[in-house]
């Protein structure tokens, strides 16, 4: 997809993933996994191969950001155990 060339210009015009989760997270203000992170930025809705390895690779790119929020220190994550076993959770600091 194509770009105007005052977005050239001006540069990056979309926040950055890291800058939605950590909004998502702010605004929610109560922990996320990451299933909840991916359905609430990404159409995950599998109706083909091609739509499954989209999502595939929308939680791929998203655990990616969520490391590096957790390094920067600006989310904390946490193992809960659960019946169905541990799922690391999410919270804005």
């Amino acid at each position: 997809m194509s770009i105007s060339n005052e977005e050239w210009n001006e540069g990056r015009t979309r926040e950055t993933l890291e800058a939605q989760i950590l909004a998502l997270l702010r605004q929610n203000r109560r922990p996320f996994n990451i299933t909840d992170i991916v359905t609430s930025l990404y159409d995950t809705k599998v109706k083909d191969f091609g739509s499954f390895l989209g999502a595939v690779g929308a939680y791929w790119t998203v655990q990616n950001a969520l490391e590096k929020l957790v390094r920067e220190g600006t989310v904390q994550a946490k193992i809960i155990k659960q019946q169905i076993g541990a799922e690391t959770y999410y919270k804005a600091v």
